[in-house]
């Protein structure tokens, strides 16, 4: 694990922040090391010291937009089906401001509330839905 000098205040304010967010988020360093974890990121296991991109398969991290928000420094959304999870997430990164090695990320499920073309099966058969596709 690499030594990531991270603030109090920074620390102090991300827990006054999203501790009350209902999904689970993570405060992370640029190499992906998570750094925090709001109460339910804790609830479910977020590891925080370790790498992000170190939990689960390599696969499930491919539509990682986190270089992009850096780069940019703006915050990125990205909306599709997850298909690991058979869920259609709400995905956010979200550089810090005036800490441009660091970013929120978290995602909201919201398969119950998505368009069916955004979900494998659900559409009609014959439409030209990427989705019914599995692509």
């Amino acid at each position: 694990m690499s030594d990531i000098q991270v603030s109090e205040e920074i620390r102090r304010n991300f827990h006054l922040f999203w501790d009350n967010y209902p999904a689970p988020v993570m405060l992370v360093h640029k190499d992906r090391t998570i750094v925090e974890a709001n109460k339910a990121g804790q609830e479910i296991g977020y590891p925080v010291g370790t790498r992000c991109v170190d939990i689960g398969e390599k696969k499930h991290h491919a539509g990682c937009r986190a270089n992009v928000a850096l780069r940019e420094q703006a915050g990125v959304r990205e909306v599709g089906w997850v298909g690991f999870m058979e869920r259609v997430l709400d995905a956010y990164w979200i550089p810090l401001a005036g800490a441009e090695d660091l970013y929120v990320h978290f995602h909201n499920d919201i398969t119950d509330y998505a368009s069916e073309r955004l979900i494998p099966g659900k559409c009609e058969s014959g439409s030209d839905c990427c989705s019914c596709s599995g692509e």
